[in-house]
């Protein structure tokens, strides 16, 4: 990470030394079915058993994430071996990715911060080192995890408060907080956790739309009281908040290349990567698409309609199914172009509950709006009256 630029802060780095990952992660499930979605089939490590230490250290401490509960199990009762079906419902987040948040959010010792879907635990236990004790609250939605989350950084001897409870509801008891950080995605900003956020504060959070493939970042801050969220894409982006589901190209990808489409000359080659301004608006104003990044060029699947693009490095194209992709890619990288190529956006929260993005003003600015949670408005009029 450092020499890769992503690890700049010292006393970050002074913390991710001290954090001893195999405290918190004293076992790990890793997939043994070559990433075919169904059924899934798993084995337990138990760092604890000489057959499978040296895989599970390579593991906990290898840098990607770290599957830590199927099912919402109870921990202290996982067995070692395969499994098979079921779904994780826990795990360390990349930790790249880990690192990256808490850098983003200038921590600083004695400030008080709020992390939500804390999982095992890791994330907060870096931010514990840096701030100093009792100044991390962590909120986990799943009872088990959050009571093991608790007895393993109190071993490790870090005084953080962990609560079960839902995330989206932050933890008003404590309120204010200098620093919020969610571990999960989110469709749109939480009004509740907003109210929680100090003045001069700040908040982090990934925004998803309903597929994975472009995640983006919220920036919150509140200075001198005011509001300010801009919304930026992300190379990487967290799980989404439970119970929101992601569209899949699982069933697709096979597919893909080895059925005939439709081909067309191309007018232009495919937008680069790094045009992280547009493959976010792509991601929420031609919604239901997903990339295959493991694809030789791009892919973009429409998995609802059965349908896919294919675009060479030379504009060329290969369609199948009904639904026009590419045109519909084309139509949103043109207004992308009329708008100045916006890598930034700004995320506004009208008084009505409804949240906007919006590259700007005038009549070529790119805006959409964010999908509000049930009873948004309603709440909105309550806290009014």
């Amino acid at each position: 990470m450092e020499e890769q630029g992503d690890l700049t802060d010292p006393l970050l780095r002074e913390a991710l030394l001290r954090v001893r990952r195999e405290v918190l992660l004293p076992r790990a499930y890793v997939r043994r079915d070559a990433g075919h979605p169904e059924p899934m089939e798993l084995q337990l490590l138990d760092g604890a058993d000489p057959e499978d230490r040296e895989e599970w250290l390579e593991v906990i401490y290898g840098g990607a994430s770290v599957l830590a509960q199927r099912n919402g199990e109870a921990l202290e009762e996982q067995a070692r071996g395969r499994v098979r079906g079921g779904r994780i419902t826990s795990a360390a987040s990349v930790v790249s990715m880990t690192v990256r948040m808490l850098h983003d959010l200038e921590l600083r010792p004695g400030l008080s911060y709020l992390e939500l879907g804390a999982g095992p635990g890791y994330s907060a236990a870096v931010a514990s080192y840096v701030l100093g004790a009792g100044r991390v609250t962590a909120v986990e939605r799943d009872a088990h995890m959050a009571a093991a989350a608790a007895r393993r950084l109190a071993t490790l001897g870090l005084e953080v408060d962990v609560v079960a409870g839902d995330g989206l509801d932050g933890h008003r008891e404590r309120a204010p907080f200098e620093r919020i950080a969610f571990a999960f995605s989110v469709p749109y900003l939480p009004q509740r956790v907003v109210g929680q956020l100090a003045g001069g504060g700040l908040m982090l959070t990934h925004l998803t739309a309903d597929s994975p493939s472009w995640p983006a970042l919220i920036s919150v801050r509140k200075p001198g009281g005011r509001l300010e969220a801009t919304v930026r894409g992300s190379l990487l982006g967290h799980v989404p908040v439970h119970g929101y589901e992601w569209v899949s190209l699982h069933r697709h990808k096979h597919r893909i290349g080895a059925e005939p489409g439709r081909h067309r000359a191309g007018a232009v080659p495919p937008p680069p990567d790094a045009a992280r301004g547009l493959w976010l608006a792509l991601a929420h104003l031609v919604p239901g698409l997903v990339r295959d990044f493991s694809a030789e060029r791009l892919a973009l699947v429409a998995p609802r309609e059965d349908s896919w693009a294919v675009v060479g490095p030379d504009g060329d194209v290969e369609e199948t199914g009904s639904r026009p992709v590419w045109d519909e890619v084309c139509a949103v990288w043109e207004r992308w172009e009329r708008a100045g190529r916006p890598e930034a956006y700004r995320l506004e929260l009208a008084a009505d509950g409804r949240q906007y993005v919006s590259s700007g003003q005038g009549a070529a600015a790119l805006v959409w709006e964010l999908p509000a949670p049930a009873g948004a408005v309603d709440e909105r009029e309550g806290e009014r009256r």
